[in-house]
């Protein structure tokens, strides 16, 4: 049994435990739970080598930025919702990333989704990445961009 299955069976019983709650009664279906879902996790995502090296500051501004950007989003949208004169204009955009595909790309895209106002959406023919933004599409590629190299500084991907 590999290392990286300690680390996955306890996050995935500790899913269980806070879904179906402390107690013995659940205990065996949770573990036969954790067991398979391990087992499932290491045949679809076998453990790799690569290292993931941080800079701490500069993850420290990704995180704690995250929850200003929600607070202001979460503005922006009432005000487009509840003003008759907004004019939404959702459009799809496509982007050039510089991570390369891969998992450091697949990260940062899993990332961008969970940021206001755009949401990665598929890939062009071309190697795009395709953008739905809520509104602004002219800044959406350029607020990606700058997000993808504050991504980049924070996990040392940037050379």
């Amino acid at each position: 049994m590999p290392a990286s299955a300690i680390p996955r069976f306890a996050l995935l019983l500790t899913l269980w435990v806070v879904l179906a709650g402390p107690g013995w009664a659940a205990l065996p279906a949770g573990l036969v739970a954790a067991a398979l879902g391990t087992w499932w996790s290491l045949a679809l995502l076998p453990p790799s080598r690569m290292r993931v090296r941080v800079r701490a500051g500069a993850l420290a501004a990704l995180v704690l930025r995250f929850p200003w950007q929600a607070v202001s989003a979460g503005a922006q949208v009432a005000r487009l919702a509840l003003d008759p004169r907004a004019r939404v204009a959702p459009a799809t955009i496509a982007w050039s990333p510089r991570l390369p595909p891969g998992r450091a790309r697949d990260a940062f895209l899993a990332y961008a989704s969970l940021l206001p106002g755009t949401l990665p959406c598929g890939e062009a023919p071309d190697g795009a990445v395709l953008v739905h933004a809520i509104s602004g599409a002219e800044t959406a590629a350029a607020a990606m961009t700058l997000e993808e190299a504050r991504f980049m500084r924070a996990f040392r991907l940037d050379g």
